[in-house]
């Protein structure tokens, strides 16, 4: 079995952005080449209030963000975005491009148009175009975002998430039965990555040796 990091994510959470980074980092100074699952969870998934979109609570930015922020090198803005958009279709729209090959470019898109450019991210006519900077076919993008049958399998995989897997927060990060929540430590999980990479390996069971044929009787 492959060691595989799970990562449910959201596109308005800014932890979700620096569990990118610590995840990134760690690997590139132990191991490349372990696959990262990015799973998307809405954190809200009963979408915009009729009386206005969500802001972020008061001080959360000013004294959460942005200290964890510098510490671990990712920038943001000063003030957050003044709202917290739908991040259903932006998240449904990480499958298309998955399915593209295109899942890691799109999303770091998103997430750069929400925190840094402070965009809609919600609004589809504004997810078509990052979809097409990401290289992705905007009608087709578009078609997905609206297809009635997609939107009942996030539905299902979001509901699944929560019943099935325990997930109710982004991010969280799993490795075999290893699971945290929140930004992950670098160091702690440099240990869990080692310790489920030598766990992993397997003796070759031993070449059955070849039977011998009987010699012939006279």
């Amino acid at each position: 079995m492959t060691v595989t990091i799970g990562v449910w994510f959201d596109f308005i959470c800014p932890f979700s952005v620096m569990t990118r980074k610590v995840i990134r980092d760690t690997l590139d100074l132990t191991d490349p080449h372990v696959p990262v699952l990015h799973h998307p969870f809405e954190m809200h998934p009963d979408g915009i209030p009729a009386t206005g979109k969500r802001e972020y609570p008061d001080q959360v930015w000013e004294r959460s963000v942005l200290p964890m922020a510098q510490r671990l090198g990712v920038a943001f803005p000063a003030t957050p975005a003044p709202f917290l958009p739908d991040t259903g279709p932006a998240l449904r729209g990480h499958h298309y491009a998955a399915r593209h090959g295109l899942a890691d470019t799109y999303d770091a898109r998103v997430f750069d148009a929400f925190f840094q450019e402070q965009q809609d991210i919600g609004d589809l006519a504004v997810l078509t175009h990052l979809a097409a900077q990401t290289g992705l076919d905007p009608g087709e993008f578009a078609a997905h975002l609206t297809s009635p049958a997609d939107l009942a399998r996030h539905r299902a995989a979001q509901e699944a998430a929560r019943s099935v897997w325990g997930i109710h927060t982004a991010p969280t990060i799993t490795i075999g039965r290893w699971r945290t929540e929140g930004v992950p430590d670098a160091g702690r999980l440099a240990e869990v990555l080692a310790h489920a990479r030598t766990t992993d390996r397997r003796p070759t069971p031993p070449a059955r040796a070849r039977r011998q044929p009987a010699p012939a009787r006279r």
